[in-house]
């Protein structure tokens, strides 16, 4: 038998994930044989076998096949996903990705193609670990360490942060795809093979490689197990800030940036431009200042709530004689998820505080040549933050382009992660495209109660104090997208009832009495009462709304009608907000990018709050109000996205100030800054 492996892995990421897509042990290499096989030995097929088999049949009769390479699973009672996949996905949205074991050495972090954010994994990382494994982090949005050109080269603990996670690449939602390829570069199921018999992916080992296993959420079937949540990141001190209006920050040539007025931005002004793919024509540099005290810094920079859209940027840091890069997906940053501030974390380096150390930005970017006209590069500020004693700096990164890595990836439903602040933030996420899942309705339960009457029993009668129950401390809670769920009710329950034999309490208290049974029962009465319970149909957790943006051929042409619409899932008792936030996020890569969709701001980043009284919704926003003297504005997409809802009637929309032309009465009402 081949030798068993030690376990090695730890969880990936904070908190608690959704479980999505499984390692498929019939084909994880993306050929397609129709067939889903979990760890556990469970198989979906994309067509129903006949006859049916033992379990659960599919939502519509003789429909296995869901789209997206999902399947039905009989002996689940699930949707399982998907066909061909050759890792592991959790549903995390923008939250920091750990390195699941320590490394060696960081073969690669970085985009798979600069020029095609569309295809395979997006932005990712690739970890060589001293086993001979590798592990891939893949449709990040933002990556925290850089390549080197050997094993040995680095030392990466587990539980280190490598990243955010997003929705690059061929994504349909925020994930993370966790890829293990083994010595041999092929690539295995972290969690093993549970099924009976051989595993038919003769690759894979059948033990489990997880040290601990990744904490899960369910929303249908369970196939992998769950272990403890890990912690976030502590929030950092503020540590030495320089922002982009003070005396340590250059830019090259002299005012080569735009800069503007934004509530949000560090210090009230942020600065923006034009990206390219070709030689940057301006930097902005943030010195790191002389005489500060040597050691290892994080580092975090600022990205703005506006203006700052490329999905490229290109930070360097230039530290203790060396130069590292690290890419951003700016587009999706700050959001309501993790980074709600813009503060993102780019990695840990030694300073010497001797002087030419920095954090540089540039207007050339890693943007595909077909968008980059219409994105900005954002600038702000940077903080360093004092970690410790400097450690040696391992030899110089390069760049390494993997030889072998994994293709598609495709993530079949939509899952977020809650948002860790109340108060609604920009956010420009990149819209997951909608799966529509059917829902099954629990059937009724039937119980049986059987009552035993025990023949000669003479028993002293104690009382049966229970223990003390332990009240969780952390519940981690998860939102997604509605997929099918499924409820496990036994058709029979047998209650067996029996007069107790002797047994002592916890605290050892004896009941003062004795109690004998004066007769003697020589028969067993069993007393099977059948009971039927309707469940009453819930309401749904989530429902499809629109959207409305703009046209942007159409608007800028001045060709009315401008409006256009998407659709989105959205939580049944927070419709409306749910229609502003996914308004302020932005169209999504699809319909920004395809259809040609945008979104009006005149200068406003969000809302404060949404109230509802009496018809009225009253939207306050937060931003600089800057008018364009056009007759159609935010406020008529707010409308629009509003006065969907029956319980809706009349808008009335705030500046900044709080200011509006008709604050009071039945009508609607615009700030006298929109007013053309």
């Amino acid at each position: 038998p081949p030798q068993a492996v030690t376990p090695f892995l730890y969880p990936p990421y904070p908190g608690t994930a959704s479980q999505e897509s499984v390692f498929d042990h019939s084909t994880p290499n993306y050929t397609y044989d129709n067939i889903v096989l979990a760890y556990t030995g469970d198989q979906a097929r994309k067509n129903c076998p006949s006859p049916a088999p033992p379990g659960t049949p599919p939502p519509q009769a003789g429909v296995c096949n869901a789209g997206a390479g999902g399947y039905w699973s009989y002996s689940l009672g699930d949707w399982v996903y998907y066909d061909g996949h050759d890792g592991i996905d959790y549903g995390i949205s923008y939250r920091p990705v750990y390195a699941a074991a320590d490394a060696d050495q960081i073969v690669y972090a970085g985009w798979w193609d600069p020029q095609n954010h569309k295809i395979n994994v997006g932005i990712y990382v690739r970890l060589h670990h001293p086993n001979g494994y590798n592990t891939y982090y893949g449709h990040m949005s933002s990556v925290a360490v850089q390549a080197c050109s050997t094993p040995g080269c680095t030392f990466v603990p587990h539980g280190e942060m490598l990243g955010i996670s997003g929705t690059t690449g061929n994504s349909s939602g925020p994930h993370l795809h966790l890829l293990v390829r083994n010595p041999a570069n092929r690539s295995v199921d972290p969690y093993g093979w549970r099924g009976a018999g051989a595993d038919p992916w003769p690759h894979n080992q059948r033990e489990s490689l997880w040290v601990a296993y990744p904490a899960l959420a369910y929303y249908g079937a369970q196939i992998y197990p769950s272990g403890p949540a890990l912690d976030y990141p502590r929030t950092p001190s503020t540590g030495i800030l320089v922002d982009d209006g003070s005396l340590g920050f250059d830019e090259t040539p002299d005012e080569c940036w735009n800069d503007i007025a934004a509530s949000g931005a560090q210090g009230g002004v942020m600065r923006f431009i034009r990206p390219r793919t070709t030689a940057p024509t301006c930097t902005a540099q943030w010195n790191f200042p002389r005489g500060s005290s040597v050691g290892t810094y994080a580092v975090y920079v600022r990205i703005p709530a506006i203006r700052a859209t490329t999905e490229g940027a290109i930070y360097t840091i230039r530290h203790a004689g060396e130069s590292d890069q690290v890419v951003v997906n700016q587009g999706v940053f700050p959001n309501i998820y993790y980074v709600t501030d813009g503060w993102l974390y780019i990695g840990k380096y030694n300073f010497s505080g001797t002087g030419d150390e920095y954090i540089e930005l540039a207007n050339r970017t890693q943007d595909e040549t077909a968008t980059v006209a219409d994105l900005y590069v954002g600038v702000d500020a940077v903080r360093f933050v004092l970690q410790g004693v400097a450690t040696p700096t391992p030899s110089t990164p390069v760049t390494v382009t993997p030889t072998q890595s994994p293709t598609i990836t495709r993530t079949p439903t939509i899952t977020f992660t809650p948002s860790r602040t109340p108060t609604p933030t920009v956010s420009r996420t990149p819209t997951p495209s909608r799966t529509l899942t059917p829902s099954r309705t629990p059937t009724a339960t039937r119980t049986s109660t059987v009552t035993r009457t025990p023949t000669k029993t003479r028993t002293p009668t104690f009382t049966v104090t229970p223990s003390r129950t332990r009240t969780p401390t952390r519940t981690p809670t998860l939102t997604r997208t509605p997929t099918a769920t499924r409820t496990r009710t036994p058709t029979r329950t047998p209650t067996l009832t029996r007069t107790p034999t002797a047994t002592r309490t916890p605290t050892f208290t004896r009941t003062p009495t004795r109690t004998r049974t004066p007769t003697r029962t020589p028969t067993i009465t069993r007393t099977p009462t059948a009971t039927r319970t309707r469940i009453p149909t819930a309401t749904p957790a989530y429902r499809l709304i629109d959207v409305y943006f703009v046209n942007k051929f159409r608007y800028e042409n001045n060709l009315p009608p401008f409006v256009v619409n998407g659709v989105r899932w959205a939580r049944s008792n927070v419709l409306p907000q749910s229609a502003l936030n996914e308004y302020f996020k932005g169209p999504g890569s699809t319909e920004r990018f395809s259809y040609g969709w945008i979104a009006l701001y005149n200068g406003f980043t969000g809302y404060s709050r949404l109230e509802i009284r009496d018809g009225v919704a009253h939207v306050y926003l937060v931003g600089t109000c800057t008018p364009d003297e056009r007759d159609f504005n935010v406020a008529d997409l707010i409308s629009s996205n509003l006065k969907q809802f029956p319980d809706i009637r009349f808008v009335k929309i705030y500046d900044e100030n709080g200011g509006t032309q008709s604050p009071d009465g039945l009508s609607d009402s615009i700030p006298a800054c929109l007013q053309p």
